[in-house]
């Protein structure tokens, strides 16, 4: 769907958005697929893939990534 880029504590982040919903980014320390969820109250949530919890980390990830769409909208 597209690729961009994030900061995160200093450092430039590559996401390629797979789907709506499904985000790989290129982090220092390897690669993360970062999905976003929403519960049943409409409240957005973003979980490493495979995990069943938002950290502090994935959910600092995802607001970066949410403020980017924005500003590509």
């Amino acid at each position: 769907m597209g690729i961009f880029q994030i900061a995160i504590a200093g450092t430039n982040v590559k996401v390629e958005q797979e789907s709506e919903d499904s985000f790989i980014l290129e982090l220092p320390g390897g690669t993360l697929f970062l999905i976003r969820k929403q519960d049943n109250e409409g409240a957005t949530h973003w979980f490493e893939e495979g995990a069943d919890n938002e950290t502090g980390f994935t959910k600092e990830l995802g607001l970066a990534i949410e403020s980017r769409l924005m500003k590509q909208e």
